[in-house]
């Protein structure tokens, strides 16, 4: 669910890293990003500056019988390229549209559609997929021969994300938790 976007702000001298953690989505061979056009990383990502998004989940420890053999299980992705702002007002509108639904799928057919207002206010920006690289990590731990007689426990403690329970918001009149809320899961993603 979250990227980390990363590029130089700034030149010369006065040139330096930034990384942000952004909300993302998927559409096509593109990536999706959005928020305020007062964004200092939007602005300097639409301005044709190279970018590197990066996702990462955590699938699980994997605990070896010696400390130079821990690790961890995951799936990654790393994504280069040069943002383009997108500017066509029905593709923004279904960029938006896809960037609620990756937090929670089919959620915009229960919302009103966005408003001109939020639609002009908000910066969407579109980079391809077309270089990317990904990296995964499965399985066991890899222990040296000399290790597995140690009487040590190893193995793989899988980790996820898993929803709580909603809270609703204190400023809404009680009611029932829709069932697209209480039977949130990620899967496999």
């Amino acid at each position: 669910m979250i990227a980390h976007v990363g590029l130089v702000a700034g030149e010369g001298e006065a040139a330096h890293p930034v990384v942000i953690p952004m909300l993302y989505a998927r559409l096509g061979d593109r990536l999706l990003l959005h928020g305020s056009p007062a964004s200092r990383l939007l602005r300097t990502a639409k301005s044709g500056v190279e970018v590197c998004v990066t996702v990462t989940l955590l699938d699980g420890l994997v605990l070896a019988r010696s400390a130079m053999h821990h690790s961890m299980n995951y799936r990654s992705v790393v994504v280069f390229g040069t943002a383009t702002e997108v500017t066509d007002w029905d593709d923004k509108v279904a960029a938006l549209d896809r960037l609620t639904d990756h937090v929670l799928p089919g959620r915009m057919a229960v919302l009103r559609p966005h408003t001109d207002k939020e639609v002009r206010g908000t910066t969407v920006l579109s980079l391809s997929l077309e270089e990317c690289s990904m990296k995964v990590r499965t399985g066991p731990p890899v222990d040296d021969a000399e290790d597995m007689d140690a009487g040590v426990w190893a193995g793989v403690l899988p980790l996820g994300v898993a929803a709580g329970v909603p809270e609703p918001d204190p400023l809404m009149p009680p009611r029932e938790v829709p069932d697209q809320v209480a039977a949130w899961s990620r899967g496999a993603v």
